[in-house]
């Protein structure tokens, strides 16, 4: 979470289902359709959160070994959009997320996240 967080600070809302999904009284239905979207997107969120943090990285130490103002704006460009990228796979999965449970469970859901911050 704390990766995941550092990347982008838009929540996270698939790990209450995966961390509490049990007090939601998830349809079988629901729970399969949250779980194929977390087997497709997970690995892509990882993978970008990992990247985000090695291009900080990157973009650190290029700055401190003397590249140019034009490589380490390109290196910036690079990791601002990988941010765009996973805040837009969070946004994706929170719409998809709403359509997939109640309202009652959507509520729970963000009162679930808010306590775990």
């Amino acid at each position: 979470m704390k990766a995941m967080k550092h990347a982008h600070p838009l929540p996270n809302f698939m790990l209450v289902i995966t961390q509490h999904g049990d007090m939601l009284a998830l349809s079988p239905e629901q729970a399969q359709a949250l779980a194929n979207w977390l087997d497709k997107h997970g690995p892509i969120a990882k993978e970008l959160a990992m990247a985000i943090k090695k291009g900080e990285q990157q973009l650190q130490e290029a700055s401190m070994n003397g590249s140019s103002k034009e490589e380490i704006m390109a290196q910036l460009e690079a990791l601002l959009d990988k941010r765009r990228q996973l805040a837009e796979m969070k946004t994706i999965c929170r719409d998809n997320m709403r359509q997939i449970l109640s309202d009652e469970q959507w509520n729970e859901v963000v009162s679930l996240y808010k306590e775990m911050l």
